[in-house]
Parts: structure tokens; sequence; C-alpha cells
């Protein structure tokens, strides 16, 4: 049972999970749009975001992570390496252009753990804006950089899906910033610091209906987007409520950051059924 533990702890620390998670809203963005035979792009992201994610979490030393920095990092160095090569490797095979359209959010990811504004202060440490600089780098890298990588342009169902994806992925942060609220300083200004943990679901859960209606303005509409919108819609809903300052160990790094696959299995079924 040890062993498990560690296996499923390093799966979790070395950010492969989280990059499930992208690379499984990337797989969302291409179903919805049919768009095939666009499995690099996917790898890219995969590889990418474990690059990322790593270098966010022990690039610098954080009250949340430092008493994670155990052997595993060893491990957790190499996996980066390699993924970094990986990176490196499916970034030859995507088209410039992409590449091009990845930078500002390569640039964001840069901007939020290197402290280079004055006082030393990195953009993590700006009051108030962390959960939106993380939406808005996740709804790039999972529908604004595919769609132009694959289609080359932007339609109005693909905007509509850019502003639900971005209310998304913030939702899905409130419960990382209620569990952080013992880690985070106060200048961080985060929504529950602000609002407490109770406006913070109520919130959380306003976002959730305006991501839900947004659905209806779609031009073309199917009975799959919407009943997997609204099911994605009442899953969140309950991670969101189900949130408290004290929580499993795995509350946040494993199951809501679970959510987007299970929402990638949900569209597959969903799909398959009513075709």
């Amino acid at each position: 049972m040890k062993t498990i533990k560690s296996i499923f702890d390093f799966y979790i620390n070395s950010s492969i999970h989280v990059a499930l998670a992208v690379a499984a809203l990337v797989k969302i963005t291409f179903l919805k749009f049919e768009i095939l035979g666009a499995n690099t792009y996917i790898y890219f992201s995969f590889a990418g975001t474990i690059v990322a994610y790593n270098f966010v979490k022990y690039a610098t030393i954080s009250k949340l992570y430092h008493r994670r920095l155990t052997k595993s990092m060893t491990g957790i160095k190499v996996l980066t390496g390699i993924s970094a090569i990986a990176f490196a490797y499916f970034g030859y095979q995507v088209s410039f252009d992409t590449i091009v359209y990845m930078l500002p959010f390569v640039l964001l990811t840069i901007l939020y753990t290197v402290p280079i504004f004055p006082n030393k202060k990195n953009l993590r440490s700006v009051a108030g804006i962390k959960i939106f600089i993380i939406g808005a780098t996740w709804m790039g890298i999972t529908v604004l950089v595919p769609v132009l990588y694959t289609e080359g342009s932007i339609d109005f169902d693909m905007i509509i899906e850019m502003v639900q994806r971005f209310l998304f992925i913030v939702v899905i942060m409130l419960p990382f910033e209620i569990r952080d609220l013992q880690f985070d300083d106060k200048e961080l200004e985060t929504i529950p610091q602000k609002i407490g943990v109770t406006r913070t679901k109520v919130f959380g859960s306003i976002v959730l209906v305006v991501f839900l209606l947004l659905t209806a303005f779609r031009v073309e509409l199917t009975s799959t987007e919407i009943l997997s919108t609204v099911f994605v819609t009442i899953i969140t809903l309950l991670f969101l409520w189900g949130t408290d300052k004290k929580q499993s160990e795995y509350f946040c790094s494993f199951w809501v950051e679970s959510i987007p696959i299970i929402w990638l299995l949900l569209l597959v079924l969903m799909q398959s059924l009513f075709g």
C-alpha cells in the first residue's frame, strides 16, 4: 500500500494528472468542433503542461510545496526534462504559427512565476488576478490555440466556447483558493480572502449558471452539447459546495482536477449514444 501511495503521489506531484486534464480539455474542443487528426497538438499541450506546472510549483519555494520536496523531486526533475524534450519535439511538428499563438500564454506562465516586477514581485503576487490569469491561460491553451492551429480562424460558436472555458476554469480554481486560505498571503486578495468561503461558493455557482446559459447562444446546438454541459455543470457545482478549508489531501489535486477528464468521458459516451 505504501508503494501504491508513493506512485500515486508522484503521479499527482509531478503534474501528470493536471496535464491529462489539459489534454482532456483540448480533446473536448476537437470533439465539439469535429476536428480530426490533430493528436500532435494534444501531445504538445500535455508535455508543455508538465513542464509549465513543475516550473511554477518548484522553481520557487512556496509554503504549500516546500513540505512536498522529498526524494521524489529527483524523479520529477527527470520527468520534467523528458517532457521538455517531448515538448520541443512536438513543437517542431506543429506549425510555426501555433508556436507564435502559444507565446503569450508561455509569457504569462513565466511572469506568473519569475519575480521581475518591482519589490521582487511576480504576477501571482499581484492582488486579485491570480485566478483570472490561470483561467485565461487554460482557455488559450485548450481552445484558442488548438482552434487556430487546426481551423486558422474563429467563428461565433468558438468565441462562446472560449468564454465558457474561461468561466469553467475560474470556477474549478475556487476550491484550490479555498484550500490555500491557510497558505496564501493576505496581500494576494484571493476571492475567498475578500468575500469568505460561503460567498465564494455562491459566486462560483452564479458563474456556473452563466457558463450553462451561454450554451443556448450557440449557432449549432446539439442534444449532446446541451446534456454534457448540464452534467458537467452539476458535477462542478457539487465539488464546489463540497469544498472546505480543511479537506482531504487529494480532494483538489486529484478529484477537482479530474472534472475535465470526467467531462471528456461524458462527451464521448453521449456522442456514441446520440451520434
